[in-house]
């Protein structure tokens, strides 16, 4: 039964095995270990990436709906305006892309913008032509005059409609002419002539 005992050898060799074995899984797990925090950084770079795209994406889609909502925007307003039929003088600073050489802007009841720059150009763009910036501007400039303006109207027709009916009523009361006292001034006025 000798060799079933274990020589000082053989323990000393076991314990060098061991020991590699521990050093190489050591190193294995290392470069793995380097590898799992390599993939966790790219899957969070990417995840930041994708959400990059879906905040793209929102913005290019609420862009689209200014568009279009600026577009129908211009469209009433040009109504309102023919329908009121006022021209108005607007401050330059309300379009900061035109420059600054732009001494007077006024806009005419067709909707229809002419800028006078102070080199003596004068040029004619139209509400479509606007950016939604400059549209909002534009409308709330413009916007508590129109209201005045439509008030100022309601308040001249409701007087006017008030008077009318003064009168219709007055009217009601006059009594009216008999026929036969009507049939005698036909005859009057024929035989004078």
């Amino acid at each position: 039964m000798k060799g079933a005992e274990i020589s000082p050898q053989s323990r000393v060799g076991k314990k060098v095995r061991e020991k590699m074995a521990t050093t190489t899984s050591q190193t294995e797990a290392a470069p793995e270990a380097e590898k799992e925090s390599l993939l966790g950084e790219s899957s969070e770079i990417i995840s930041q990436i994708q959400d990059l795209q879906g905040e793209s994406e929102s913005i290019k889609d609420i862009l689209d709906m200014e568009k279009s909502y600026a577009a129908e925007v211009a469209t009433i307003m040009k109504q309102f305006l023919d329908q009121i039929g006022r021209s108005y003088v607007l401050d330059p600073s309300l379009f900061p892309r035109l420059g600054h050489g732009v001494k007077e802007v006024i806009l005419t009841p067709q909707g229809v913008f002419f800028l006078s720059y102070n080199n003596g150009l004068n040029i004619a763009r139209t509400v479509d032509d606007l950016s939604p910036d400059s549209l909002i501007k534009v409308l709330e400039r413009i916007l508590p005059d129109v209201k005045a303006f439509l008030t100022e109207r309601r308040q001249k027709l409701s007087a006017r409609a008030t008077m009318l009916e003064k009168v219709a009523g007055e009217l009601k009361r006059v009594p009216s002419i008999p026929k036969s006292a009507r049939g005698s001034q036909k005859a009057q006025q024929q035989a004078s002539q």
